[in-house]
C-alpha cells in the first residue's frame, strides 16, 4: 500500500503501543485503490479483523490512522492487561487528532491473560467516558480452579489496594468478572442508561449499596462469588430482577424494590449463624431462597403476587440434615400458599423415621402446602 509521505515512525507507534512489533516499513509500488474507498467501507473491513490488527492498520498510511477509531465494537481477546489500555489511549489521541471525531464504542470486550488490578482499573477509567452500549470484562481465561477453590476457602491477598469502579454515565449493560480484585461502586457520578450489571469473582470492602441515586434506571441486577461483603443495602424503585449467589461473608441483606418480579439468594449467610434480612417487594412473583433462615430475624415482607417459591434444600444423609428440614419447614410456614413450589429433597432411609414424618406431617409445611405442590424433586441414592 502507497504511503502518502507522512514519516512511518509517527503512526507506527499507536499500533506498537498496542500490537509489539508491528513493523513500521509499508511496501511501495503500484496505486493503492483500497485507501480510496470511503471510511464507511474501511471500517466495515476492519471489522472483519480482530481488534489488533485492526489497530495495526495505523502504520499503513496517513489515511488508515484514524480508520480503526470509527470501530463501534472492540473486542480484546487473551491479552495482556495492559493492551486495552494502551489501545484505548491511541483511541483517544486519534479522536483529537483527526478531523472527523471518532465514534462512540459501542460495546467493549476484554478477556485478559493474568489479572492485574492497575492495568484492569486503567483502562476501566479510560473506557468510562467513551462507552455508550455494553461492557465486560471475562477473568475466565486468567483465573485458575486452584485460586476459585481458595477464594472460597479463606480470605486470599489481593492484588493491589481496594479500587473505586468508574462511573460509565452512558453504558447500557456491565457484565464483569473481576479475578477476585477488591472492588466498589464509585462514592459520586450516576450511571444514567444502565440497565443491567453483572458483577461477579470480586472482593467487597464490607458494605455495599445499591440506590436509585447512582443507578436510576437499574433493572436486572445479579451478584456472585464474593468475599468480604458484609452488609448488602438494594434500594431501587427501577430493579425488576435480583440474583444473589455465593456471597461469602454476608451477615445483612436488606431489598426495598417496589417493582421486584424476581428474587433469588442462593448460598448466601455463609458465615453467619443468624441471618439478618429484610425484604420489601410488594410485586415479587418469583422467590427462591437457598441457605439459612430465621423467623425472628428474616422479615418477608407482604408477596400478594408471588406464584413460584423455591425452598432452602433437604439433604437427610447430611449430618444437620434435621436441623435442614425444619429451616425449611419455618421457612414454608411463613407463606400461605404458592402455585408452584420448588422443593428439592434427598432422602435416605432415615427419611422414614417417625421424626421425619412427624415433622412433615404436623408442622406448616404439611398443613398449609399439601394442595400446592406442582413441582417436587425427590432424588434418593
Amino acid at each position: 500500500m502507497e504511503s502518502n509521505g507522512e514519516p512511518p515512525n509517527k503512526t507506527a507507534a499507536l499500533a506498537s503501543a498496542v500490537v509489539p512489533g508491528a513493523a513500521a516499513a509499508v511496501p511501495g509500488g503500484g496505486m493503492d485503490f483500497l485507501s480510496r474507498l470511503p471510511d464507511h467501507l474501511l471500517v466495515d473491513i476492519l471489522l472483519r479483523l480482530r481488534t489488533k490488527e485492526a489497530v495495526a492498520t495505523t502504520v499503513l498510511s496517513q489515511r488508515w490512522r484514524g480508520v480503526w477509531a470509527q470501530l463501534p465494537h472492540l473486542f480484546f481477546d487473551g491479552v495482556h492487561p495492559s493492551v486495552p489500555a494502551r489501545a484505548l489511549t491511541a483511541y483517544e489521541a486519534l479522536a483529537a487528532s483527526e478531523a472527523h471525531a471518532a465514534a462512540d464504542i459501542q460495546s467493549l470486550a476484554v478477556s485478559p491473560d493474568q489479572v492485574d488490578a492497575r492495568e484492569t482499573f486503567a483502562w476501566l477509567s479510560l473506557a468510562a467516558p467513551l462507552l455508550c452500549g455494553r461492557l465486560q470484562l471475562d477473568d475466565s481465561r486468567a483465573v485458575s480452579d486452584e485460586m476459585v477453590e481458595l477464594f472460597r476457602g479463606r480470605r486470599r491477598r489481593h492484588d493491589g489496594e481496594a479500587s473505586e469502579m468508574p462511573c460509565f454515565r452512558r453504558a447500557t449493560e456491565i457484565r464483569l468478572r473481576l479475578g477476585f480484585l477488591t472492588q466498589g461502586l464509585p462514592r459520586v457520578g450516576v450511571f444514567d442508561a444502565l440497565r443491567l450489571m453483572r458483577l461477579q469473582n470480586f472482593q467487597s470492602r464490607g458494605q455495599f449499596l445499591i440506590s436509585d441515586t447512582m443507578l436510576p434506571s437499574l433493572q436486572e441486577l445479579t451478584m456472585r462469588g464474593v468475599r468480604d461483603m458484609n452488609v448488602l443495602t438494594l434500594n431501587s424503585k427501577s430493579l425488576v430482577s435480583i440474583d444473589l449467589s455465593y456471597l461469602m461473608g454476608l451477615q445483612r441483606l436488606h431489598i426495598t424494590a417496589p417493582r421486584l418480579h424476581q428474587l433469588e439468594v442462593v448460598r448466601c449467610f455463609y458465615d453467619s449463624l443468624k441471618p439478618v434480612a429484610s425484604i420489601t417487594a410488594e410485586r415479587l412473583e418469583v422467590f427462591r431462597w437457598n441457605g439459612p433462615y430465621d423467623l425472628e430475624s428474616v422479615h418477608l415482607g407482604e408477596m400478594p403476587c408471588l406464584q413460584t417459591l423455591g425452598a432452602p434444600p433437604i439433604d437427610t444423609h447430611r449430618w444437620r440434615g434435621f436441623q435442614m428440614a425444619q429451616i425449611c419447614a419455618g421457612f414454608l410456614g411463613r407463606f400461605t400458599a404458592v402455585h408452584h413450589l420448588e422443593l428439592d429433597m434427598t432422602l435416605g432411609v432415615s427419611a422414614f423415621s417417625s421424626s421425619w414424618i412427624q415433622l412433615f406431617l404436623w408442622s406448616p409445611l404439611g398443613l398449609k402446602l399439601c394442595n400446592v405442590i406442582h413441582e417436587h424433586k425427590l432424588f434418593s441414592p
